[in-house]
């Protein structure tokens, strides 16, 4: 089993016994594996563990009446688990684009947030790859999305004054030369 594998895997675990502090933690680490070895499913996985993890810390999202959407939620992340080792990346971005019409019904029944969870989570985990060292243009090619989007985010939330670990020279030669080779 792949180690991405075995993140999606435990991933879809701390979802289904709605762990949000695990559901962080398991972020974490894909965040890390993504920025390592970036491709559309890594990235996809950080976005939707880290909203993942806002689902399950908002109380109001447990109710009876969101049941259906985070059972639907749960059965596209064990299909992606299922299929991530044999399918190809435009069948896994399918089983994403899945999640996120659950991620859509949760919302149009308590619509509170200026940008939907998705988006949120995109800008984040983009502006984090900034804050971890990444160049502010490799983190906008890599994510999709516009640079002052991933400034705005990441100045507004401080997450350069939070963040414990940058990204270490090693690292960032790694990502270079795959970018240069790839």
């Amino acid at each position: 089993m792949k180690p991405i594998t075995h993140i999606a895997s435990r991933i879809l675990s701390a979802f289904k016994s709605r762990n949000q502090r695990r559901l962080r933690k398991l972020n974490d680490e894909v965040l890390k594996a993504a920025a390592l070895e970036f491709n559309n499913v890594n990235f996809n996985l950080a976005v939707f563990s880290y909203v993942m993890s806002k689902i399950v810390s908002k109380p109001r999202f447990l109710m009876p009446e969101f049941e259906p959407a985070l059972r639907g939620i749960e059965s596209s992340l064990a299909k992606l688990v299922d299929r991530m080792e044999t399918a190809d990346e435009a069948e896994l971005l399918a089983i994403f684009k899945d999640m996120e019409k659950y991620i859509g019904r949760l919302e149009e029944k308590d619509p509170r947030f200026v940008v939907d969870l998705v988006t949120k989570g995109r800008l984040k985990m983009a502006a984090t790859f900034y804050a971890q060292g990444m160049s502010l243009g490799v983190a906008a090619e890599m994510t999709g999305l516009d640079k002052q989007e991933i400034l705005d985010y990441a100045g507004e939330t401080m997450m350069f004054d939070r963040l414990k670990e940058e990204k270490s020279i090693e690292d960032r030669m790694k990502t270079a030369r795959r970018l240069i080779s790839g």
